[in-house]
């Protein structure tokens, strides 16, 4: 039996080694022109109040001359929030060829409590923003728990064993502010769950459970601002099973 061999087609393996040096060649090109010719040569802060637009670079670790393609903007807003407690959200946009924008919007102090024996001051939805050494004045005090390893940059946290206590204490400071109360709240008490307390423009409230918000902020503040406006400080009222509010001289 006769055998017939043949040289091994070697064109076409050599071509494909030519096309895949090529392309190799071809990447490394193109990312070297991206690194050279797209330089970050300006950085661009804006919304902030509270910091500098300097503050708010240096915290970014974004670098005048780096590639604007190999930004990482998810890194640099977590950094940004991480040294900066007051930022509350951060945007970060490539404008080519060189530029870096960084839109901010800050918190705002409008309550605190105190813990570990110094004040801490939050947003409305429980983020603490600062630590001071006195009282603030001008803000809703949180009265009624304790605070579990307080930091600034960190939401309120009471422990897994007050989780209840902690969604009465946020949610009813939140429901606060959607109503345009919170400005005038002296205080926020949830040391009794089922009678959760505050003081509103010198009238004490208590709100029953934190629960049904809509419905109970439109019967106090028909009660407050329409009926007994003119009764003054020191009066109370007090939720009843009914949907209404007992007025108490």
């Amino acid at each position: 039996m006769e055998h017939y061999g043949g040289k091994k087609n070697t064109r076409g393996a050599g071509a494909g080694l030519y096309i895949t040096l090529g392309a190799a060649f071809l990447l490394i090109a193109l990312f070297l022109a991206m690194a050279l010719f797209f330089k970050i040569t300006d950085i661009t802060v804006e919304g902030p109040r509270r910091y500098t637009a300097q503050q708010i670079i240096d915290a970014s670790g974004v670098e005048p001359d780096g590639s604007i393609f190999f930004l990482d903007a998810s890194k640099a807003q977590i950094a940004i929030k991480d040294a900066l407690p007051y930022i509350d959200t951060v945007k970060i946009a490539r404008r080519l060829p060189g530029t870096v924008v960084i839109t901010v919007t800050e918190s705002v102090g409008e309550a605190y409590f105190s813990a570990a024996g110094a004040y801490w001051i939050t947003d409305a939805a429980g983020r603490i923003l600062e630590k001071t050494d006195a009282a603030p004045t001008g803000l809703t005090e949180l009265r009624g728990f304790t605070a579990v390893d307080p930091r600034e940059g960190k939401k309120l946290d009471l422990g897994a064993a007050e989780s209840v206590r902690q969604s009465a204490l946020l949610d009813t400071l939140s429901a606060l502010r959607d109503n345009d109360m919170l400005d005038l709240t002296a205080f926020l008490d949830v040391t009794n769950l089922s009678a959760v307390l505050f003081e509103y423009n010198g009238y004490n409230v208590n709100f029953g459970e934190a629960n049904e918000f809509d419905t109970k902020f439109r019967i106090l503040i028909d009660q407050i601002f329409v009926r007994y406006t003119e009764k003054g400080y020191g009066q109370s009222f007090i939720y009843q099973n009914d949907n209404s509010f007992r007025y108490s001289p």
